[in-house]
């Protein structure tokens, strides 16, 4: 009798583990399906220039450089982060415009819920005119009640496709991202 407790008591010990990490990957890719653009581009297909970038130890985000946004030669948009200060702010710069963008959200919401994830902006999360989805972006997701890193997701190079690539502590795998959409 003792044995066949200790059996169901372990099964449902499993079962309570598998729930709160389908659970976990519910949440996240609820989240993943709701980020918003920071940078808005009038189309896709541009390179990404990284110049003399350098990354806060902590956090991961560029804290000096510049990132520039081309297509056949010409700056589609630049974003500026700084003078090497351990801030979590950045400067995009689209057509002559300028406004800030926040590199490290420690307690946003999605769908109205408070998240369970900080996020840090390695590279600003952009969206063109011309597709339906995030094109380029680099995000690190970190548990807000302990701190642990969960995974980076890097939504590309430009290119107008809904693949991304989501690296845990397991490895590297390649989603699209219109799957988590609603």
């Amino acid at each position: 009798m003792k044995m066949k407790f200790l059996g169901t008591l372990a099964l449902a010990g499993l079962a309570m583990t598998s729930c709160s990490k389908a659970k976990l990957a519910s949440n996240f890719a609820d989240e993943i399906s709701t980020e918003e653009s920071q940078i808005n581009l009038p189309e896709s297909g541009y390179e990404i220039n990284v110049v003399e970038p350098t990354q806060a130890s902590a956090e991961g985000y560029y804290t000096e450089g510049v990132i520039e946004y081309t297509k056949n030669g010409a700056v589609l948009a630049t974003v500026d982060f700084g003078n090497g200060a351990s801030d979590s702010q950045a400067i995009a710069n689209v057509n002559g415009t300028s406004s800030g963008i926040e590199l490290k959200k420690d307690n946003p919401y999605y769908k109205g819920k408070k998240s369970k994830y900080k996020k840090v902006i390695v590279e600003p999360i952009i969206k063109s005119d011309e597709c339906d989805f995030i094109v380029s972006g680099i995000i690190k997701y970190y548990e807000i009640k302990s701190g642990d890193w969960v995974a980076t997701v890097d939504f590309g190079d430009g290119t107008c496709d809904d693949i991304a690539i989501k690296t845990t502590g397991e490895g590297d795998y390649t989603f699209t991202v219109s799957a988590y959409f609603k």
